[in-house]
């Protein structure tokens, strides 16, 4: 009678015990909002736009030359397979006036690094027309200087 003999791959062995440590590891991943409290300039030859992250609300300037708007709400850190890296979410707070609800978009704002100078931030896809009246992608990359 012939015996079957069964290989174990150790390579195997290690994958299967690594994966339940992997996924414990990720998904145990605290955000810091210390590091992105503060005040946040972005100035570019157009506009100014000021954030300001301060425990869990945000206070949103944006100047142009005859245009001012300002909005403020809560902010959330949270994570995203789908996104890039953390995806920082302002939500406006509902404004009322003359018994009329001023809608404000919300915003999701991809951080692709932080450090004690800067914020950078890609935003979201963005289609435009070309030249020629094709549709284009693009993704803008800000650079916020902290105050």
């Amino acid at each position: 009678m012939i015996k079957k003999r069964y290989s174990i791959n150790l390579n195997f062995i290690i994958v299967l015990f690594s994966l339940p440590l992997f996924f414990v590891f990720s998904c145990n991943q605290s955000i810091e909002k210390n590091n992105y409290n503060g005040n946040w300039v972005l100035k570019e030859p157009n506009y100014t736009e000021k954030i300001i992250l301060q425990d869990g609300n945000y206070k949103k300037e944006y100047s142009s030359d005859d245009l001012r708007i300002n909005s403020r709400g809560k902010f959330y850190l949270n994570r995203n397979e789908n996104r890039l890296g953390v995806t920082l979410s302002l939500i406006p707070d509902k404004i009322i006036s003359e018994n009329d609800t001023i809608f404000q978009e919300c915003e999701n704002l991809d951080i692709v690094e932080i450090n004690d100078r800067n914020l950078i931030i890609q935003k979201s896809t963005q289609w435009i027309r070309d030249a020629k009246n094709r549709f284009i992608r693009v993704n803008e990359t800000l650079i916020y200087k902290k105050q």
